[in-house]
């Protein structure tokens, strides 16, 4: 058994949730990851593992999952990107990286609060990088999905942070297309019932997005 494996087996034992403390409030685990390389493999196990167990197990391992999952924007170019310098991420590959991001963007057993604050830390600053650094990582259909507590969450956000966002979900090198527009029309009465600032901020990002690019006559 090789070490990296051992060190993975070993903080999957170690990092377990107190069943004493399950019906408390929700804190994540600090994890303490030697590198991105075992931040992935950690997160493929508890995800492979939560898929082969029922509740409440699954739910445990879930919230194993959640909690070294990244929490910003770099974050997710570490573990799910590619850098000219540093090469592939660890989870770059298809279709391994996008089976773990959609895992977590279909989470529902974490708490919403705690669940959109990580998921709204990951999008915040992105940008369109193709492969897995795309769409938002999913967000517009946790919005069309579950939008009270999606843009409850939003709405606590400064305008700037709640733009970058929603660009997010359109960025790409030709934003300007049908996909991305039938992605507006549906978000905006969802978002529009929700929040009227979300919804101007919606209309705003996705508007501002389009002008830059058809500024430069393309």
């Amino acid at each position: 058994m090789n070490k990296l494996l051992i060190s993975i087996l070993t903080l999957m034992t170690l990092f377990s949730f107190n069943p004493q403390n399950e019906k408390e409030e929700f804190n994540c685990i600090d994890f303490k990851f030697k590198s991105y390389q075992e931040q992935a493999d950690l997160l493929v196990a508890f995800m492979t593992q939560a898929q082969n167990s029922n509740s409440p197990e699954k739910e445990k391992l879930e919230k194993k999952f959640f909690c070294a999952f990244p929490d910003s924007f770099k974050g997710m170019q570490e573990i799910f990107g590619f850098d000219d310098v540093k090469g592939e991420a660890p989870l770059y590959n298809y279709p391994n990286g996008y089976n773990v991001i959609e895992y977590f963007g279909k989470l529902n057993s974490i708490p919403k609060d705690k669940y959109y604050e990580k998921f709204i830390n990951i999008n915040l600053n992105g940008i369109w990088e193709a492969d897995n650094i795309v769409d938002a990582f999913g967000f517009s259909d946790r919005i069309l999905n579950d939008s009270e507590n999606a843009c409850a969450s939003l709405n606590k956000r400064t305008d700037n942070e709640i733009i970058s966002v929603f660009r997010f979900i359109f960025d790409g090198p030709h934003p300007i297309n049908d996909t991305n527009k039938e992605i507006y029309n549906h978000l905006l009465p969802k978002i529009e019932k929700q929040n009227e600032r979300l919804g101007k901020l919606l209309t705003e990002s996705y508007n501002q997005i389009m002008d830059e690019y058809d500024g430069h006559g393309q």
